[in-house]
């Protein structure tokens, strides 16, 4: 099923636009919680839902100038597959594909929208009529976002998460990127916020493995908390998340993600009042495709069973890495959980030590692990859920050139 040859090079892509003519700025968002009793991503198998505790939203913070739009995307999903994030993509008019970051919040309280945790292996569990209604709310939330767009201009700020009591890093606790960070577009005229991305690194999985009620997590109750202080429409990006950063000290209920989305306001709050202008004097943009053999004995089974509906390309899966740059704004985009050693290590080959992440953008193959972490005994499970022991290396030479 849908197998191609390998092209001799991968397809690339770039722009760059002079941002001479200023910047218009506009963000909006679209429900997109599905009906109850479809299956759910992540944690286990054949779990359906049997409820809504907070609505699943599709973000979209939208930058136009010198005739070129740009959008940063935020869907409350587990992950979305490369082949269906191209379908998304193609129904937003006035966008080329790379221009688009679509990210993928990693909520483990969602719908299915890989196949892999339908009914034991034997059925996908993705609802293509949902992937219709996903690629109609985006359009939406773009167009609505495009609408609101005023000339604006932006400030960037930063804040700290605290060592411990929040974020944790279950197998190597003292690795995780504790960085916070908000850019905020605010209107020439009167300096109202017109749309803030929201980024830092964490699994929203507060609510737990038995839980079976449809939620953002701690993302929805960030993005809300931040338009109820005020602030405006929030876009959510997540980080270098994997192998394995996640919630801690909050009890593992609806209460909990309420009580972690609002420390996390707090601190993006913080962020924001010592944020500094952002000069935007040209917008950059570039892509590359990054092919990754699929070996992993659950994806092959998956895909086996017809489970995974995923086109191969001489047994491997065709991937997408991106980078963006507003000004001397940069983050670079990675198609899964990238662990967070292997995401310092391309800062530092690229040079770029204030470089962000964008996990699960584009796309979701899994973990990404450094060389060494991928043969060592304690990633077993990481292991499991990558398509192959190289993929993070791979992802990472894309991305650097070496």
């Amino acid at each position: 099923m849908f197998q191609h040859a390998l092209p001799e090079r991968p397809a690339d892509y770039r722009v760059v636009v002079e941002a001479a003519t200023g910047l218009r700025v506009g963000s909006a968002e679209c429900d997109i919680t599905p009906a109850v009793g479809g299956y759910m991503a992540g944690f286990s198998l054949a779990r359906t839902s049997t409820a809504v505790a907070s609505p699943l939203k599709v973000r979209a913070l939208v930058v136009e100038t010198g005739g070129r739009r740009f959008a940063i995307v935020g869907i409350d999903n587990l992950g979305v597959m490369r082949e269906d994030v191209d379908w998304i993509k193609a129904g937003l008019p006035g966008f080329a594909n790379g221009d688009v970051f679509l990210c993928a919040s990693h909520t483990h309280a969602g719908p299915d929208l890989i196949g892999l945790w339908g009914y034991y292996l034997l059925g996908s569990g993705r609802d293509r009529d949902y992937v219709v209604r996903l690629r109609e709310a985006t359009a939406s939330a773009v167009a609505a976002a495009r609408a609101a767009a005023a000339p604006a201009t932006f400030v960037r700020g930063e804040a700290r998460l605290p060592p411990t009591g929040l974020v944790k890093n279950a197998n190597r606790p003292e690795v995780f990127d504790r960085r916070v960070t908000v850019l905020q577009a605010k209107a020439l005229d009167d300096g109202r916020p017109l749309g803030t991305l929201l980024h830092l690194a964490c699994h929203p999985e507060v609510l737990p493995r038995r839980n079976t009620e449809l939620s953002a997590d701690f993302v929805g109750e960030l993005c809300d908390a931040w338009r109820a202080r005020g602030h405006g429409q929030a876009v959510f990006a997540n980080g270098a998340l994997g192998a394995m950063v996640s919630p801690t000290g909050q009890s593992r209920d609806l209460a909990g993600a309420h009580c972690m989305g609002v420390a996390l306001c707090d601190l993006a709050e913080a962020a924001l009042r010592s944020a500094a202008p952002l000069a935007v004097d040209t917008i950059e943009v570039r892509r590359r495709d990054v092919f990754l053999p699929l070996v992993s004995a659950g994806f092959r089974l998956g895909r086996l069973t017809t489970a995974l509906e995923r086109e191969l390309y001489a047994g491997h899966a065709r991937s997408t890495v991106g980078f963006l740059r507003l000004g001397s704004f940069a983050a670079v985009a990675v198609p899964g959980e990238m662990e967070p050693g292997l995401a310092e290590q391309m800062r530092a080959q690229l040079q770029r030590p204030d470089l962000l992440v964008f996990g699960l953008c584009d796309d979701e193959v899994g973990y990404l692990l450094r060389e060494k972490d991928a043969v060592d005994p304690e990633f077993a499970y990481e292991r499991s859920m990558s398509p192959c022991r190289s993929a993070g290396e791979r992802v990472r030479r894309a991305i650097t050139g070496r």
